[in-house]
């Protein structure tokens, strides 16, 4: 019996990675669509997953997937900087919302496709204050990259209306995990300031709080989404608000540091408080987030360490 083909965008990427290592030992066959822009091969088992070389808007990448018609697509492959999306709104707007529909359109008249998994975000809602947020909660993009991920999500609702294309939208919240040494999200900038005994930068009070999940849990559900029965969006999350300031104070203990906090103005589009209800993924499912803040922020640091002893930057 020939194994369903999976193919992964952006599999060589910070998510990615971890969800091709998660399915490398499994009964799917492995294809990774990565342009490493920012992914590396050496993160994935080239002997378990094939990779081709190209960008997701590009005709190549069209005809790729047509030619290998994959029973499943996790859509990772994405521009996910906010600030860049702020000031290169149209690259952001030519990646995630041409890039998406380059690959759906390929998908939506496969012979046996089973599922189109899509990355999308909690960006989506924006600074709506009705926490947590459900999937009925309103959608109010305060940045371009929240917006070209939402018109994502609409490109398939409509695609399913019009083909039949199943898929799952997952908004997850704040991702966070192992990390190369130049990412830049609010913990590997705080990890990098501590280790160099410089000032971490937190932008306005550090009151504003995220629902933070680890890298694995993000990566589990993803494959959790594959076998989902209904087509729609699903938040992922751990249900919980932190503060940045907690997230600073757990890093300091967990390095034995105290280093003094550099306070800069609050960004344009950063959002005030952002926590998603699960309720509705973990009732379809059996997925539940295995990490608290604490032990994932503490497997984290055990990571980042260990990268900086091999030289990873």
């Amino acid at each position: 019996m020939e194994k369903n083909k999976v193919l992964i965008t952006g599999g060589c990427g910070f998510i990615g990675s971890q969800v091709v290592s998660m399915l490398a030992n499994s009964s799917y066959k492995l294809f990774i669509l990565d342009d490493l822009s920012t992914g590396k091969k050496e993160n994935i088992p080239l002997d378990r997953a094939d990779l081709i070389v190209c960008d997701i808007r590009s005709e190549e990448a069209y005809e790729y997937i047509k030619v290998l018609q994959p029973n499943y697509v996790i859509h990772l492959a994405a521009q996910i900087d906010v600030q860049t999306s702020i000031h290169e709104q149209q690259h952001d707007a030519d990646i995630n919302i041409m890039g998406t529909l380059n690959v759906i359109q390929a998908c939506k008249s496969l012979p046996n496709f089973k599922k189109f998994v899509f990355a999308s975000t909690a960006a989506v809602y924006g600074n709506n204050t009705d926490l947590p947020l459900t999937e009925r909660s309103a959608t109010l993009p305060t940045s371009p990259y929240g917006q070209s991920k939402l018109v994502g999500e609409q490109y398939l609702a409509l695609v399913h209306e019009l083909y039949q294309l199943p898929y799952a939208a997952l908004r997850f919240a704040n991702v966070y995990g192992e990390k190369k040494y130049a990412a830049k999200d609010v913990i590997t900038s705080f990890w990098r300031k501590l280790i160099e005994e410089e000032s971490p930068v937190i932008f306005g009070t550090g009151d504003q709080t995220r629902d933070f999940i680890y890298v694995e849990d993000i990566a589990s559900a993803l494959i959790e989404a594959m076998t989902i029965f209904q087509s729609g969006i699903y938040n992922i999350s751990t249900n919980e608000q932190t503060s940045i300031n907690h997230v600073l104070a757990i890093m300091n203990e967990l390095l034995g540091k105290n280093v003094p906090v550099k306070r800069l103005p609050k960004r344009p589009g950063d959002i005030q408080d952002s926590c998603l209800s699960n309720e509705k993924f973990v009732k379809h499912t059996s997925w539940l987030p295995e990490q608290t803040i604490q032990t994932g922020l503490a497997k984290t640091i055990v990571g980042k360490n260990n990268q900086l002893k091999v030289g990873v930057k």
